[in-house]
């Protein structure tokens, strides 16, 4: 089984549309917090939410082989009946259990493409309400979301410091392990993408929480962003990329106006916008930047708006560890009202069960951008 990670790559060839051109952070060099490292870490999360990061270094070795057991694991748990994989049905508003195929809007107008099963982090580290495939895999599970967890709260720690966040202002201050949160490790089954079939990706949105950590082999991930973000080599093709009627010039990014007495960001309907695959790469994860980080640096760094259009005939999974601050965080939402973590998990994850129709897309993207 070859993984993102790895140091081979499966799935289907690139698409004709254009690619993000994204910063590559190595890890390594994060750990030993080199200023260079640091600086590409805050531009990328300021200028487009998403980064590669290295993590084929020989101290890496042992989390890609949890991650390449964990993937052999969950192919074969996804190829059962529904029947089977429903008894594991979510609990704990969504951050554990399954969610089948369908139970959300897709991209089209349709149902989604795409089943997950999410082990939260307070359950695995209770042993509570863990299905078999996670107790017959418990030393395996456990170790992987230890190994994610760190990455992402080092990550963390080093943007915390860069800004100047210190104290009960850090931003590790509201991530405390002695308190619960919705902190989940997914695994991650899309279907070949079919429009026509009714059942089509996954819908435009930002994640709610922190930082996302994202392992997958295919194509198919794709980030909104500008232009001149995307890489030379693929920028001529962007006529050819898919085209999402109520999705690819209804937005816009513009200037953003005030931070004072703690203003939600502003967005003028300035330059148009376009989605750009993120290529998949060996010895590399995707991190990206969450609703509740952009929240707590008061819109300094940006919450990336994303979706997922699989391929035609090729089925995807990706692995994905969703750092989220403890349940009792507040913080001004992107409508500029006071709200805390519960509220805000409850309300995107309702969103994301509404029709297509009923939805709110600017809760959905976190009211990052205007549509116009």
């Amino acid at each position: 089984m070859t993984v993102a990670g790895s140091k081979k790559m499966d799935g289907a060839a690139a698409p004709h549309a254009p690619t993000a051109n994204l910063d590559t952070v190595v890890f390594s060099k994060v750990l030993d917090r080199d200023p260079a490292t640091i600086d590409k870490i805050i531009s990328a999360c300021e200028n487009v939410g998403f980064f590669y990061l290295d993590i084929s270094d020989q101290y890496s070795a042992t989390m890609l082989e949890n991650l390449d057991r964990l993937n052999i694991v969950m192919k074969d748990w996804f190829d059962q009946p529904t029947a089977a994989k429903r008894k594991e049905l979510a609990i704990s508003m969504a951050s554990h259990g399954y969610k089948p195929i369908g139970s959300q809007a897709g991209t089209h107008g349709g149902r989604d493409g795409w089943e997950v099963l999410k082990t939260g982090s307070f359950e695995l580290a209770g042993r509570w309400g863990l299905p078999p495939v996670v107790e017959d895999n418990l030393q395996t599970f456990i170790s992987f979301q230890s190994q994610c967890h760190y990455i992402t709260r080092v990550l963390l720690d080093r943007i915390s410091n860069a800004l100047g966040l210190k104290g009960a202002q850090s931003l590790n201050h509201f991530h405390r392990s002695d308190c619960p949160s919705k902190s989940a490790l997914a695994f991650l089954h899309y279907i070949p993408m079919d429009p026509t079939g009714g059942y089509a990706g996954h819908n435009v949105h930002t994640d709610y929480g922190t930082l996302t950590l994202v392992f997958a082999p295919q194509w198919g991930l794709q980030v909104l962003s500008t232009p001149e973000i995307s890489s030379p080599s693929s920028a001529s093709s962007s006529a050819s990329h898919d085209s999402d009627e109520s999705l690819d010039s209804g937005y816009h990014r513009g200037h953003s106006q005030g931070h004072a007495n703690n203003e939600p960001l502003k967005e003028k309907a300035e330059t148009p916008m376009e989605w750009q695959y993120v290529e998949p790469r060996p010895g590399c994860a995707v991190v990206n930047v969450a609703d509740v980080l952009r929240f707590l640096t008061r819109d300094r760094l940006k919450s990336a708006v994303h979706r997922v259009l699989p391929l035609p005939d090729v089925d995807r999974y990706s692995v994905t560890y969703f750092l989220r601050p403890s349940d009792d965080v507040e913080f001004i939402d992107g409508e500029g009202r006071l709200t805390n973590v519960m509220d805000w998990y409850d309300r995107k994850n309702n969103m994301y069960e509404a029709s297509y129709g009923n939805q709110d897309r600017s809760l959905l993207i976190g009211g990052l951008y205007k549509e116009v």
